[in-house]
């Protein structure tokens, strides 16, 4: 595919792309149903919501399904720097609107197909200028960081097998888009876009009312063209590969309970190097060192009726962004996350889906020794950073489905 203009790198800032509600910058939430259950699905063999977190779950709806959804997100950020004047605003005051969508049908009782298509990873950090004194001379104004974000679309194709009546398997690919990419600096403006190819599997497993899944997708390393200032650069983009394994149990006609983990290998998002188009040159290094990190998931469903069905959740999302190389850029933090949701059937084969999460961040105080300088012009993880960071979010979760 032919890319637009894009950066790379922006020299003294590291490149991260944008603050959002889970951990690092990827947005778990990719149905209305797994909002409603914080994200607790991946062994729910029941629920279409559970289908672009675990695609096995296809073998077991029969017919054709369509499925559709927009996630709102208001996401607040705030940073009380050391030296500052006082708590400044990280975020640009919008409500981001994410979009979700998929389509299964059967090809033969064995075989079945889905298209999944959503935006597993993005949204914005907007720091005003001076926010932070380190980097607010006039020579140290281009590693102070401006506006980050990301906007990306993950389109997946799977097909699906039954090997018997209780258990699948399924195998996609994912193709991740990049759309935008914005890293600016208070003295550089840096855009562009690119795009790869991953892939993932998955099983489920259904016994009694036991039921066992497991979904991985594979990590992604985005290869983006375009421009540091007026001079082509290249560099790569680290998405992490991620792993979710859960269990299911239908306590009752009426309740189930689902208990997932979920492993995120940002060690991935290690360290960026931006070259020269033209020579293959370094022109940038930065550096965020990220661990791999945990997310603890639980999901409950009760059918209120048989047209209506309640939702609720809680997790604890853990961070993989360490001190040695912090980063405003996503001023990452561990946080709880409690849901609750609701589905209701229509005359038609239509159903109906709302949800709501607030997602309650740890607050961070970040403090080190280390001047803005031991990392070159990159203020990862330097004294620049010093100060407190508060974040919470609200998201909101709409969609509809129908069944052919």
């Amino acid at each position: 595919m032919k890319r637009n203009c894009m950066v790379v790198g922006i020299a003294c800032a590291g490149l991260v792309v944008g603050q959002v509600q889970a951990s690092g910058f990827r947005l778990p939430e990719v149905s209305t149903a797994g909002l409603g259950m914080s994200n607790a699905v991946v062994a729910n063999a029941l629920e279409l919501g559970a289908l672009p977190y675990n695609p096995a779950a296809m073998s077991f709806h029969e017919g054709t399904h369509v499925m559709g959804g927009l996630l709102f997100v208001d996401h607040s950020l705030q940073a009380t720097p050391t030296g500052g004047a006082g708590s400044v605003e990280g975020d640009n005051g919008s409500v981001a609107i994410i979009p979700n969508f998929f389509v299964t049908g059967q090809i033969i009782p064995q075989w079945s197909w889905g298209l999944n298509i959503n935006a597993p990873f993005g949204l914005s950090t907007d720091w005003p200028a001076n926010t932070f004194p380190t980097l607010s001379a006039p020579a140290t104004r281009p590693a102070h960081p401006a506006q980050s974000k990301i906007e990306m679309i993950n389109i997946n194709p799977n097909v699906s097998y039954k090997f018997n009546v209780n258990t699948s398997a399924a195998f996609g690919v994912d193709y991740y888009y990049v759309k935008k990419v914005k890293l600016d600096t208070q003295a550089v403006t840096i855009s562009g876009d690119g795009d790869e190819f991953g892939w993932n599997a998955a099983m489920l497993h259904v016994n009694g009312q036991w039921s066992f899944g497991a979904s991985y997708r594979s990590a992604v390393n985005v290869p983006i063209d375009g421009l540091f200032n007026t001079m082509g650069a290249t560099t790569e983009l680290g998405l992490p590969w991620m792993l979710q394994i859960g269990a299911r149990y239908q306590a009752t006609d009426k309740l189930g309970i689902e208990f997932d983990v979920e492993r995120t290998g940002w060690k991935k998002f290690n360290q960026i190097i931006v070259k020269s188009a033209a020579n293959g040159a370094t022109l940038v290094t930065s550096t965020n060192a990220w661990d791999n990190a945990n997310a603890f998931r639980l999901g409950a469903s009760y059918d209120l009726t048989a047209q209506t069905q309640l939702r609720a959740g809680y997790a604890r999302d853990l961070t993989g962004q360490g001190d040695e190389h912090f980063t405003v850029r996503v001023p990452d933090a561990d946080r709880h996350l409690f849901s609750v949701g609701l589905r209701h059937a229509l005359p038609g084969d239509w159903q109906v889906e709302a949800a709501y999460m607030y997602a309650m961040v740890d607050d961070r105080d970040y403090a080190t020794t280390r001047p803005f300088g031991t990392y070159g012009s990159d203020p990862n993880g330097t004294a620049a950073y010093n100060g407190k960071y508060e974040s919470s979010a609200h998201l909101l979760g709409v969609g509809v489905s129908k069944k052919f």
